[in-house]
């Protein structure tokens, strides 16, 4: 199956909603989320299409004042398309294109139940910096990784 990585352009927006909706729970509401960093990141917010199908979508971010530091803010893959390299394919284009704008490490959060995602960010070098209780809310813990893009990381200096 051919799949091809873009950037998110304003036609995606509803099938990109109905995939964030797929993924959200209950009453959230993500129509405006996808509106707006459809407008803050134009260079890092990406869609898997397939066959003419928008079937996932991935989000990074530069860390304002930090710009060494980046985020991967959304990574999702339609349930009916996961296990496919789907997700593999766009944590790969995104930290390409966060590394491209200078970010040296790049951070996520996931849930710590979500052993297929941790599975996949742990094959690209993300690894555990934090436990953060109640980050999205009361029983909704996230873990947050870690990926060094310098090439420093494990180095031993000595003077």
């Amino acid at each position: 199956m051919d799949l091809i990585v873009r950037g998110y352009c304003r036609e995606d927006y509803p099938a990109v909603c109905a995939i964030e909706r797929e993924n959200s729970p209950g009453d959230c509401k993500p129509e405006v989320f996808i509106r707006q960093a459809g407008a803050l990141f134009t260079d890092t917010f990406l869609v898997a299409e397939c066959a003419g199908r928008i079937v996932g979508y991935t989000i990074g971010a530069l860390v304002q004042h930090q710009r060494e530091s980046g985020w991967v803010i959304r990574l999702v893959v339609s349930g009916e398309h996961r296990r496919r390299g789907f997700g593999e394919r766009l944590i790969v284009e995104v930290t390409d294109r966060l590394r491209k704008r200078g970010a040296s490490e790049i951070y996520l959060s996931v849930a710590p139940g979500n052993h297929a995602a941790r599975v996949l960010y742990g094959k690209h070098g993300f690894r555990e910096a934090d436990f953060c209780p109640s980050y999205f809310g009361e029983g909704a813990d996230r873990l947050i990784l870690r990926r060094d893009l310098s090439g420093r990381e494990g180095l031993i200096y000595s003077n």
